[in-house]
């Protein structure tokens, strides 16, 4: 049977047709076969009436809501399930059908921050936040310390008379 996606193109509720359409575009760009079925086109009350007795109903709503999600008969979830397992790699895994790709695990490595939590001060690369860069040395000479910024005069200021 495969999996069917309970829908309504006739909503009014413009974040139901949101979470509708982000859906299908998702199941679309990842190739995975599924049947929309609009709950609210006529002939279809046994479709609605399976959605509403098997789907789930969010909490302060009369009735169950598309979109729901199906595999054949399993329940999968709505829209907030399908969103979770898809920002969590897990769609294939929510919607009971086999990966078409391995999981990627994060690569573990063993580096570490000098200090984690501390910036490196702006301008100055990591490890001489204090220190002054040297100038580069003139010919056959030793490279020098940069001189320390010297502050600029203040103004005059003119007495009144």
């Amino acid at each position: 049977m495969g999996i069917k996606i309970y829908i309504s193109n006739n909503s009014g509720n413009k974040e139901i047709e949101n979470h509708q359409h982000r859906i299908l575009m998702i199941l679309k760009s990842l190739s995975i076969e599924f049947e929309a079925v609009d709950v609210s086109a006529p002939g279809t009350e046994k479709d609605r009436d399976y959605m509403r007795a098997n789907g789930k109903k969010k909490e302060g709503f009369r009735n169950v809501l598309p979109p729901q999600i199906f595999n054949g008969e399993k329940y999968c979830g709505d829209y907030d399930d399908f969103d979770i397992a898809n920002e969590d790699d897990e769609l294939e895994e929510f919607l009971g059908i086999p990966r078409k790709t391995p999981k990627v695990d994060p690569t573990k490595t063993d580096a570490v921050a000098a200090e984690p939590g501390k910036l490196p001060e702006p301008g100055k690369p990591e490890g001489e936040e204090g220190a002054a860069a040297p100038v580069p040395a003139p010919e056959g000479g030793e490279a020098v310390p940069a001189p320390a910024p010297e502050a600029a005069p203040a103004p005059e200021v003119e007495a009144a008379a």
